[in-house]
């Protein structure tokens, strides 16, 4: 729905001004417009804002486009072959998006707080980390940036009450990277992605709640690793929260597609005229 209120917009904008909607690539007669590409993107999960993402789906679509022009140059009945499969799929992408529109309109979403207790006790085994999870300080500086100056490498082990508001305050203004909740669960290695730790035992730096800071040609990072959870263990129920809501929504849509889904096919197949001829 964002997509095309997004995409309505844009046309309007340029069709109000008497201009023709910008095509954005081509294969030979094919074309593709601004608008149908940002609606494709984001029904396929890419980033719209994102250029690099944009540059690469538009490069899909032209790949994909040329398949199919020299399909049709070199076997005429493959191409038409293709066409009928991809016709045939149409029905089944068009039933997806009638259940999500049909049966959504009835799906209670409203998960409480002792359905998810229940699910988490039930189901804590399918649950289990693979990677640590922590809370923790996370600093990453350019190395052009002095530091010590501001008493830094001190100030990120978080001895003081006030040092938290003064690490705050130094990392918006010079901090390529930043992170601290001590309220929220991170998976460890999704906080610290872009720091070079191949060298260093992950394990040692987590289960010793490990204070360190390092330097690379580029950076310097603070890590202030202030609690952790283990591997091979269950999250706290705090942290899959969510992700059980969905679960359990998930499963209710599922309900109501096998109670709902004879029923509503034969209400849209009354609604039109149907003709077999054998």
């Amino acid at each position: 729905m964002q997509a095309s209120f997004f995409a309505g917009l844009f046309c309007f904008g340029l069709f109000s001004c008497g201009q023709k909607e910008k095509v954005v690539a081509s294969v030979n007669e094919k074309e593709l417009t601004e608008s149908d590409a940002f609606i494709l993107m984001e029904h396929l999960g890419y980033d719209i804002k994102d250029k690099k993402q944009y540059r690469a789906f538009l490069e899909d679509w032209c790949e994909n486009e040329s398949y199919m022009e020299e399909l049709r140059s070199m076997d005429i009945d493959a191409a038409n072959l293709v066409k009928l499969r991809s016709n045939s799929f149409q029905g089944e992408l068009a039933k997806y998006y009638l259940e999500e529109h049909l049966l959504k309109a009835k799906l209670d979403t409203i998960v409480v707080e002792n359905e998810i207790v229940i699910y988490y006790d039930e189901h804590k085994d399918e649950f289990i980390l693979s990677d640590y999870l922590v809370k923790a300080l996370y600093l990453k500086i350019p190395i052009s940036v002095d530091y010590k100056s501001e008493g830094i490498q001190n100030l990120y082990l978080l001895k003081n009450d006030k040092d938290l508001s003064e690490v705050n305050s130094y990392a918006k203004l010079y901090a390529q990277n930043y992170y601290f909740n001590d309220s929220a669960w991170v998976y460890f290695n999704t906080l610290v992605k872009d720091v070079p730790l191949t060298k260093y035992n992950v394990d040692n730096i987590v289960l010793n709640r490990t204070k360190t800071y390092f330097s690379d040609d580029e950076f310097t990072y603070f890590l202030n690793v202030i609690d952790y959870k283990l591997k091979d263990k269950a999250p706290p129920m705090e942290f899959l929260s969510q992700q059980i809501k969905e679960i359990i929504v998930l499963q209710r849509l599922q309900k109501l597609k096998e109670k709902n889904e004879s029923k509503m096919i034969q209400q849209i197949k009354d609604k039109h005229e149907i003709t077999i001829n054998i």
